[in-house]
């Protein structure tokens, strides 16, 4: 079955059974924690999603990965001596963020409260301003004795006084459901 086919089953399910009953908590408690549940498994797998940038939305599910680190990020997570994995959930600050429970009688609230959630979810460019100071041109010229790459002589060098890189984030959508998660929703509602 088609995902679109199974959204609307979902809603049509959902629309019969507040029909039905007044105040749907109980069995959105059992539904939040299946999100809870298919959200740990897009962590788990790096990934679960439709691979679709520019449509990132909760039944963005799928079979895609996500996007490996930047060789940037490698080469900076080895020289701290940090795992290089899992991604997005090597120290588990942004999964603590996330909650997932129903608000009011009918309807559940699922939201990320980390300061990077957002840019981890859909994606986007950072341009940080770092200021160049006396001890990062020291580090500069040191890079470049080490290395002899011109490039950290030029930093060493810059009359600038601060730098402006920009930053490409890959969406890396951990907050989806899958058809399969889908199903099981439903199945949930028909018992």
């Amino acid at each position: 079955m088609l995902q679109s086919e199974i959204q609307k089953k979902l809603f049509d399910t959902y629309h019969q059974y507040q029909k039905q009953f007044d105040d749907l908590t109980p069995i959105l408690e059992v539904v939040s924690a299946l999100i809870e549940r298919a959200i740990s498994e897009n962590f788990d797998a790096r990934g679960r999603w439709d691979g679709n940038e520019n449509d990132i939305k909760i039944f963005s599910g799928g079979s895609q990965k996500w996007k490996a680190l930047a060789s940037s990020t490698k080469e900076k997570y080895q020289r701290l001596g940090w795992d290089l994995e899992p991604t997005l959930n090597r120290s588990k600050g942004l999964m603590s963020t996330i909650e997932v429970r129903p608000q009011g009688k009918s309807s559940i609230v699922i939201s990320a409260n980390s300061p990077y959630a957002a840019i981890h979810q859909f994606g986007g460019t950072l341009t940080p301003t770092i200021p160049i100071t006396s001890k990062m041109r020291k580090f500069f010229w040191a890079k470049f004795y080490e290395t002899g790459i011109e490039s950290w002589k030029a930093l060493a060098l810059t009359k600038k006084k601060e730098l402006k890189p920009v930053i490409q984030i890959p969406a890396r959508p951990y907050i989806t459901l899958t058809e399969d998660d889908l199903e099981e929703i439903i199945m949930l509602f028909q018992i």
